[in-house]
C-alpha cells in the first residue's frame, strides 16, 4: 500500500531538519576548536590551577544551581563590559583560554543575577560570607511602585550550608576573572586593589 503524500513529506521534512541541525552543530562545536587551537589552549597565558578548597567550592556552586541565575561570561557588548567592570574600569570580554582548566563550564544563559566572570576580588571574603548567609539584607534597596522600599536582591539565603562549605564556595568565587590582569589605570599600570 502506498503511503499518503503528507506522511512522506513529514518524514522528509523531519529528516531535512535533523540534517540541517546536525551540520550546524558540527560546524559550531566541533570544527572551530580543530581550526583554532586557542579554543582549548591557554598559550602563553598563566591560567590558575584550582586548589582542593576551590574544587570543593566548584562542586557546591554546581550542586546549588548557581548557574541557573548567574552567567560566567562577559560578552563583547559595551553595556556588559561597563556593567561588570569595577571602579570605573570596564571588564574585558571573556576569552576561551580563561576556561582551559575548568572541567565544569558555567557560562550560563540566564542573567537573573549579575554575571560572575570578573567578580573575584571585587568584594572581600567577609562580604561574600554575609551575602551567602543573608543576600536580601546587604543594604541594596529600591523603591517599589507602592512607595515602600524592598530588598534589591532576590537571591535565596544559603545559610543552610555549613561554615566550611561557605568558605569553599567563597574561595571559588574569589578566583573568577583573575586569570586576566584586567584592572589597570589610564596609564596601563595594574591597580592591584582587589579585596581578598
Amino acid at each position: 500500500m502506498k503511503k499518503p503524500d503528507i506522511e512522506k513529506s513529514l518524514i522528509l521534512t523531519a529528516l531535512g531538519a535533523f540534517l540541517i541541525f546536525a551540520v550546524g552543530a558540527v560546524m559550531t562545536t566541533i570544527v572551530p576548536p580543530m581550526v583554532d587551537k586557542s579554543f582549548w589552549d591557554a598559550g602563553e597565558h598563566d591560567v590558575h590551577e584550582y586548589t582542593e578548597q576551590e574544587l570543593r567550592g566548584i562542586a557546591i556552586y554546581k550542586s546549588q544551581g548557581c548557574v541557573y541565575c548567574h552567567t560566567q561570561q562577559v560578552r563583547k557588548l559595551a553595556s556588559d563590559q561597563r556593567r561588570y567592570g569595577w571602579r570605573l574600569v570596564e571588564a574585558p570580554a571573556s576569552e576561551s583560554w580563561e576556561y582551559v582548566n575548568d572541567k565544569d563550564h558555567f557560562l550560563g544563559t540566564k542573567r537573573t543575577g549579575p554575571d560572575l566572570a570578573r567578580v573575584g576580588g571585587k568584594y572581600s571574603s567577609e562580604w561574600h560570607w554575609a551575602h551567602f548567609k543573608d543576600p536580601r539584607n546587604m543594604g541594596e534597596k529600591f523603591e517599589s511602585p507602592n512607595g515602600a522600599y524592598q530588598s534589591a536582591s532576590i537571591m535565596p539565603s544559603f545559610k543552610y550550608l555549613s561554615d566550611d562549605e561557605i568558605k569553599d564556595l567563597t574561595a571559588y568565587i574569589q578566583t573568577l576573572g583573575r586569570n586576566k590582569n584586567w584592572r589597570k589605570d589610564a596609564d596601563g599600570n595594574p591597580l592591584n586593589d582587589y579585596e581578598q
